[in-house]
C-alpha cells in the first residue's frame, strides 16, 4: 500500500530530533526490524519503549503496518488509531484502520468507520470505496439421497423421502452506510412415498416449495448490529384435511412463515448474538412456535485464520411441546485462497428456523444428527465458491395430526452436498 511513500516516511523517522543515544539506538532497531518484517522483535521493543513513555508517530506506524501484515488486526487498529491522535492529517492510518475491521470480518464496523471520516479528509482510495447499492450476488444448489423405510400399510401420515433437491439465488446490498439488506429465493423439491388414512398403502410423493427470505441489518454503534428478518414458503399439496383423513384429496396452496428480530456484538476475539422469532406451520395443524437462538464465536488470534462457534436454539410449540438444537463449528484457513470448516448439529426439532430465519425446516423428518464439512475457495478478489458435503441421521415417525403424537420411530440416513457461488462487487 504505497510502499515508496511509507519507506520515504520511515527513512527519516524522528532520529534527527533527539540527541539521546539510547533513544537513537532504540529507534534504529525498530526501523531495522520494520524493514526486515521482524514483527516479533519490533513488537517486543516497541512495547518496552511505550511502557517507558517513549511513544511517537513513526513507532506506531511501523508497529501498525507489521501487525497488519501478520494479520494481527486488533493490534494494527490500536496502533494506527494512536498514530492518528499524533497526526490527524494521516490518511494512510485511516485506510489501515478501515481494512483492519474489514479483514477481521467486521464489515459493519468498517462501514461505520468509513462513514465517520469527513469526505474532505479521505484519501483517494477511501473515496473510491462504494458502500451503497448492490454488494453481492450468489446462487447455489443442494441435493440429498435417503434410505427410507417403506410400509405395506400405514393409516397415519408418514413420508418416506428418497431424494431432495434445492436451488437458490440471492442478492445483498447497502441501503445506506448503516443499513443493508438481503433477499434470497429458494425452490425446494422432494420425492418419495407418502402414507395417510386416505392412502394407507402409499402414494407418490412429489412435493415442491418456493421460499422467499429477507433480512435488514442496521449498525447502531461500533460492534453492534440489530436485524429484522422473515421468510415465507408456498407449496401446492393436498390439504391438511386429506393428510388427517377427513375427505378427498383437494389441491391447494399452503404457506408457512417465520419472522423475528436479532442483535449481535462483534469484537476482535469474541462475537455473539441472539435472536427471537415466531413461526406458523400450516401443514402441522397450524403449529406455532416461539424460539430463541444464540451463538458465541471465539477467534483466538483476532482474525479469520482460526475460529470456533457454539450455538443453540430452544423453542416452544403450541401443539408439540418444546424442542431444541445445538451446534458446534470449527473453521480455519489452510491456504491463502482456501478455508475449511467442519461442524455438527444435533437436536430433536422438526419445525424450526435457524440462522436468523434463513434455514427453515417444515418437513416430517427430524434431523437428529448432521455432520458436515465446508471448503471455501477464494477465486481472485471477487469470486468465492463453497462446497459442502454432509451426512444426516433423520428420525422418521408416523404422525397423528389430531392427537399431536408421533409413533413408530424409523431411522432414515441421508448423504448430500451443496454448492454456492458468490460474486462480491468492489
Amino acid at each position: 500500500m504505497r510502499t515508496l511513500l511509507i519507506n520515504s516516511i520511515f527513512i527519516f523517522g524522528f532520529t534527527n530530533l533527539f540527541a539521546q543515544g539510547s533513544f537513537m539506538e532504540l529507534d534504529r532497531k525498530t526501523y531495522e526490524y520494520y524493514l526486515k518484517g521482524d514483527y516479533k522483535n519490533l513488537k517486543n521493543t516497541g512495547d518496552s519503549m511505550i511502557s517507558m513513555g517513549i511513544d511517537y508517530y513513526y513507532l506506531r506506524m511501523r508497529m501498525g503496518i507489521l501487525a497488519n501484515n501478520h494479520q494481527q488486526y486488533a493490534a494494527s487498529n490500536r496502533h494506527f488509531s494512536k498514530a492518528l491522535e499524533m497526526n490527524s492529517w494521516d490518511t494512510l492510518s485511516q485506510e489501515y484502520i478501515y481494512y483492519s475491521y474489514l479483514f477481521a470480518g467486521r464489515e459493519a464496523d468498517a462501514i461505520l468507520y468509513l462513514e465517520s471520516i469527513p469526505w474532505g479528509e479521505k484519501n483517494h482510495s477511501l473515496k473510491a470505496i462504494l458502500r451503497k447499492g448492490l454488494t453481492e450476488i450468489n446462487m447455489g444448489s443442494s441435493v440429498s439421497n435417503y434410505n427410507p423405510t417403506l410400509y405395506d400399510f400405514n393409516d397415519l401420515y408418514y413420508e418416506a423421502v428418497e431424494n431432495s433437491f434445492s436451488i437458490n439465488a440471492g442478492i445483498e446490498g447497502n441501503f445506506s452506510d448503516r443499513i443493508k439488506g438481503t433477499i434470497e429465493f429458494t425452490n425446494f423439491h422432494k420425492w418419495g412415498t407418502s402414507y395417510s388414512s386416505y392412502d394407507p398403502t402409499g402414494t407418490n410423493l412429489d412435493f415442491s416449495q418456493n421460499q422467499i427470505y429477507g433480512k435488514v441489518t442496521g449498525s447502531i454503534f461500533p460492534g453492534w448490529d440489530i436485524s429484522a428478518f422473515g421468510q415465507v414458503a408456498f407449496y401446492e399439496n393436498v390439504t391438511s384435511q386429506t393428510q388427517q383423513g377427513y375427505g378427498r384429496a383437494i389441491s391447494q396452496i399452503n404457506s408457512e412463515s417465520v419472522g423475528g428480530v436479532g442483535i449481535s456484538k462483534n469484537g476482535w476475539k469474541i462475537r455473539t448474538g441472539f435472536d427471537f422469532s415466531y413461526s406458523n406451520f400450516s401443514n402441522f395443524n397450524n403449529s406455532r412456535q416461539l424460539r430463541m437462538e444464540g451463538y458465541l464465536t471465539y477467534l483466538p488470534f483476532g482474525n479469520l485464520n482460526l475460529y470456533a462457534t457454539s450455538g443453540g436454539m430452544y423453542q416452544t410449540d403450541n401443539n408439540w411441546g418444546s424442542t431444541y438444537q445445538i451446534n458446534q463449528l470449527v473453521g480455519f484457513k489452510t491456504f491463502k485462497f482456501l478455508w475449511f470448516e467442519t461442524g455438527m448439529v444435533m437436536g430433536n426439532s422438526f419445525l424450526y428456523a435457524r440462522n436468523q430465519g434463513y434455514a427453515m425446516n417444515n418437513s416430517y423428518q427430524i434431523p437428529a444428527t448432521t455432520i458436515y464439512g465446508n471448503l471455501s475457495f477464494l477465486l481472485g478478489e471477487q469470486w468465492n465458491i463453497a462446497l459442502t458435503p454432509y451426512y444426516t441421521k433423520n428420525l422418521n415417525y408416523s404422525w397423528d395430526l389430531d392427537a399431536y403424537t408421533k409413533t413408530d420411530e424409523q431411522i432414515n440416513k441421508s448423504m448430500g452436498g451443496a454448492i454456492k457461488l458468490t460474486f462480491k462487487f468492489k
